[in-house]
């Protein structure tokens, strides 16, 4: 009897096990696919991490104002070759929106700072004291990233040492996915003197190729060609100086200035863009501000940090107007004017007119909304910025 109860038994458990049987496929795939997201997402950091270091070796040529020799294509990328005899390499990226993108923006301060774009939405980065991390100059920092055990994007700010999450703009740690590309340059196009870099984020860094010749005329397929920087600038991403209106040799003060008592100064010896760039550089006219806003198309965008408007002819060609500001008098000595709205575009035209409370110029400029065109300001106690043209 107790054989066969335990032979019972036996044969009792073996049907119960083969009934209970488990399926463990899908975890097992779970598990796998996890595995392969993280290998995925590793292979992806050495990347990301050279792509930070060649935005800031980016960010420092442009402040020493050094220009390219020349680009190499290689099998994944470009070498860059720059005037001072160094180098760097970008890599080109493949398709993908999950991972935050690293890069740069400058401040009105003068001096870049870093900067995160994840989902869309673009904040600066802030080290544990709430101080933004510095891009530029001497306490410029190089952060790295990195990926925790529990698959969030961290990052460092002290060469590796130390490590925190990397933080969205609410607040909210951010998941590494692993469906992210692997760089952060989307793409690279070379003209016959600038070398221009798209990242992911849609920002452009724009590079000389050769020694910048002065006062670039850019043909936008318009009446007339626009300067590829305003006066006083070097560069198209450079705000340049703001100006008095008809105040040729830049001598004028608020509030003792007096505008010339003329409706047009265009290349007149009242025009400062004639008086400083010669030949027939002049100031824009009322009709050349139209057509430049009706024919040509404005997108806003950010160039070498800079977040201004691109504004491209009917023949492709284009053209960057940063943001300015306009001058208004201030507390202090005669003359001394403080820049306003800086994140806003203001430029002169050299036309005016005159009525019971002076003498008002014509200005084309844009906000973060969208770009106007013959407005009218102050012309005695403004001041502005310049883009000139050439017939």
């Amino acid at each position: 009897m107790r054989t066969v109860k335990l032979i019972g038994l036996s044969m009792l458990l073996m049907v119960n096990m083969a009934a209970c049987k488990y399926d463990d496929s899908e975890l097992w795939n779970e598990v796998n696919s996890l595995g392969n997201r993280v290998t995925d997402i590793e292979s992806r950091l050495e990347s990301f991490n050279s792509d930070i270091n060649s935005i800031k070796l980016i960010v420092d040529a442009l402040q020493r104002k050094v220009y390219l020799n020349g680009v190499t294509t290689l099998e994944n990328g470009y070498m860059l070759h720059f005037s001072d005899g160094s180098a760097i390499t970008i890599h080109d990226g493949k398709d993908g929106k999950d991972a935050p993108v690293i890069n740069v923006q400058l401040y009105n301060d003068g001096k870049y700072y870093w900067v995160q774009t994840i989902g869309g939405k673009t904040s600066w980065l802030y080290d544990s004291y709430g101080n933004m991390i510095q891009a530029s100059g001497n306490d410029a920092i190089t952060p790295q990233l990195k990926v925790d055990s529990d698959m969030y994007w961290i990052i460092s700010y002290d060469e590796g040492y130390t490590y925190s999450r990397l933080l969205d703009e609410n607040g909210r740690p951010v998941k590494a996915s692993g469906k992210d590309g692997d760089s952060f340059f989307e793409s690279v196009e070379a003209t016959e003197d600038e070398l221009t870099i798209v990242l992911k984020d849609g920002t452009e860094i724009v590079l000389p190729i050769g020694e910048v010749s002065p006062y670039k005329a850019v043909n936008l397929g318009l009446s007339v060609k626009w300067a590829s920087f305003n006066l006083g600038a070097t560069a198209s991403w450079e705000q340049g100086e703001l100006y008095l209106w008809g105040d040729a040799n830049n001598t004028g003060a608020v509030p003792t200035y007096e505008a010339p008592n003329m409706d047009n100064i265009c290349g007149s010896k009242y025009d400062i863009v004639r008086s400083m760039w010669g030949g027939t550089w002049r100031l824009p006219s009322q009709g050349e501000q139209v057509e430049l806003l009706k024919l040509c198309s404005w997108e806003r965008v950010t160039v070498n940090g800079v977040k201004g408007m691109k504004v491209t002819g009917v023949n492709g060609n284009s053209i960057f107007l940063p943001p300015t500001g306009y001058g208004m008098p201030q507390d202090g000595p005669i003359g001394q004017t403080q820049r306003y709205e800086t994140d806003n575009g203001y430029y002169w035209v050299g036309e005016s007119y005159a009525d019971n409370y002076g003498r008002f110029a014509y200005v084309f400029y844009y906000n973060s909304k969208s770009y106007y065109y013959n407005g009218s300001w102050n012309a005695n106690v403004l001041k502005m910025a310049i883009r000139p043209v050439k017939d």
